[in-house]
């Protein structure tokens, strides 16, 4: 989801701890995004810079047609995800590996979550987040994605249940992802983006004198 935290809303919500179930009917009534995070709504900001939207666009494009065939669907932002009783998460992509509910509203299995970082996502946020899939038994992949310059970091669950996690700055490699059938190309998560890109890269380590 675009943004970062911009607002709690309500006292008497704060006090009492909305559910994930009480969210869900209470934002069909809302006319702006909001997720829940420990039991209270919390407003996010609208609209997104257009190298946000691309780059979510394209991962949509790219993992789609392999994860189909594995029976996952892959959607942008409007799926939740619950992260526990008091937490609802609206990842940028989601490919949901459950059975399909075209009334529901939220993921039945998230397999893959991806989060397009934007200038106003905060630092705490986004850890928060990490944090949140990585403890949800159904997740197996977090992607989190820079925009702007080539930087895709992977965390991936081993057949242990332990997180690993991988960093890419390269347009030429690929993300494995066989927990649905396929694998992703930085270049297509980036095309169409390239003249507005430069590598991250680390900076040289000075001799000692």
């Amino acid at each position: 989801m675009v943004g970062s935290n911009v607002g709690k809303v309500g006292a008497d919500t704060a006090e009492e701890g909305m559910t994930a179930d009480e969210f869900f009917d209470w934002i069909e009534r809302q006319s702006e995004p909001h997720e829940l995070v420990d039991g209270m709504p919390v407003r996010m900001m609208a609209g997104a810079r257009q190298s946000h939207s691309v780059a979510t666009t394209n991962i949509v494009v790219a993992l789609a047609p392999s994860a189909k065939t594995k029976g996952c669907r892959t959607t942008s932002s409007d799926t939740a995800v619950r992260t526990g009783q008091f937490g609802v998460r609206y990842p940028d992509v989601v490919v949901d590996c459950g059975p399909p509910d075209p009334s529901g509203k939220e993921a039945a299995r998230p397999t893959v979550v991806v989060e397009v970082s934007s200038p106003g996502t905060l630092a705490i946020d986004l850890t928060d987040k990490i944090d949140e899939y990585q403890a949800h038994d159904d997740i197996q992949v977090i992607m989190l994605v820079e925009p702007d310059v080539t930087s895709v970091k992977v965390y991936q669950r081993d057949v242990h249940g332990l997180w690993t996690i991988e960093k890419y700055d390269d347009l030429e490699q690929s993300v494995d992802l066989p927990e649905i059938n396929s694998s992703i190309r930085l270049w297509d998560i980036y095309e169409t983006l390239e003249p507005q890109l430069h590598v991250v890269e680390e900076p040289e380590s000075k001799p000692k004198p």
